[in-house]
């Protein structure tokens, strides 16, 4: 499942909606037929006051559900965003309060920070498109800035602009231990069968819905699928912060870097 998810997502945006819609139709006509052929008119109309009220106790649920995953996916989105920039701002402060200590300390702890910071941009974000766990290259790149920084002589640590430096420092471990976990609380598969399940029982129940005009009826179940399509296309795309076309930005960590030094090769 994850990996018909993974596929899905990175999928074009406006691709993605019109193949979800592109099924969801060829199954909405192909159940109104097979309904039309089986069951008679009649019974359609004698059980269309308990029809419709099981399309108004699915489409609650269905609308709860929706809605309850749709805002937990976009303050997951917002909280890796400001994960990263955390991460980005905690950096930035690093490197100016690297950049008033007296050599070689300057430059062995701005070289370690750029390292890191590259190991972020080119490596970890990438990875973390398809993965839950931290990018181990990036990991040790952290560990090294750590140990540039401890490395500086007696008197560079007396200095008061060092430590601001570990406390930053610090704080960038943190945000990145933060942003690792967002990409680790992508949607379950479980939820996502749910939402199906309950998506297509929808459509499904309307579908037998007696409305006593055939176009009208096609133009009900096909606006109703359409707007299926339209919130799992919204779910998919936001279930992987790090994927797709709602991914999270790495523009705060690009800046403050010359672009040179920072260039994914």
């Amino acid at each position: 499942m994850s990996g018909l998810v993974g596929w899905l997502v990175d999928l074009p945006t406006v691709v993605l909606f019109l193949l979800l819609a592109v099924v969801g139709l060829a199954f909405t006509i192909g159940l109104s037929w097979l309904i039309r052929r089986f069951i008679e008119d009649d019974v359609r109309t004698k059980s269309s006051s308990s029809v419709t009220t099981v399309v108004g106790v699915v489409a609650g649920l269905y609308a709860v559900l929706v809605t309850f995953v749709i805002v937990n996916e976009w303050q997951t989105y917002n909280d890796a965003q400001a994960n990263v920039s955390a991460e980005a701002g905690a950096l930035t402060a690093t490197s100016f309060d690297g950049s008033v200590l007296p050599e070689p300390t300057r430059t062995t702890i701005r070289d370690a920070l750029v390292a890191y910071d590259r190991s972020v941009v080119c490596g970890e974000i990438p990875y973390l498109a398809d993965h839950q766990e931290p990018y181990p290259p990036t990991r040790e790149a952290l560990r090294k800035l750590y140990v540039a920084v401890a490395s500086a002589p007696p008197a560079v640590r007396e200095e008061k602009f060092y430590d601001n430096l570990v406390g930053q420092l610090a704080q960038v471990a943190r945000a990145r231990h933060d942003r690792i976990g967002a990409a680790s609380s992508p949607l379950p598969d479980l939820l996502l069968i749910v939402i199906l399940v309950t998506s297509l029982a929808l459509i499904a129940v309307a579908s037998a819905l007696d409305t006593q005009h055939r176009r009208w009826h096609l133009v009900l179940t096909t606006a109703l699928t359409i707007l299926v399509a339209l919130n799992l296309t919204l779910i998919l795309t936001l279930s992987r912060p790090f994927d797709g076309a709602a991914s999270i930005s790495d523009a705060p960590l690009r800046e403050g870097v010359p672009i040179a030094l920072l260039r994914c090769s």
